[in-house]
């Protein structure tokens, strides 16, 4: 699995799916948001899970879900 560039989060949409909660989440910078599993037990280790190995999801399709968090820069490590 190779990494994406590294980055902060902007925003993420959570949603219920088989097994678990599905994280599509927006950079602060960058073509594309990303989407993957919440996996840790932690919002903020699944987000930074999610932007560094997440599959790659189109940016105009993530900024028109619902946000279920904004992040401000101050707030993501």
């Amino acid at each position: 699995m190779s990494a994406n560039n590294p980055n902060k989060a902007k925003q993420v949409s959570w949603f219920n799916g088989c097994g678990g909660r599905i994280g599509v989440v927006v950079g602060q910078e960058g073509e594309h948001a990303y989407i993957g599993s919440a996996l840790r037990h932690s919002e903020e280790e699944d987000v930074a899970h999610i932007l560094a190995y997440g599959a790659r999801f189109p940016l105009e399709a993530a900024l028109l879900l619902p946000v279920s968090r904004y992040f401000i820069e101050a707030e993501v490590q």
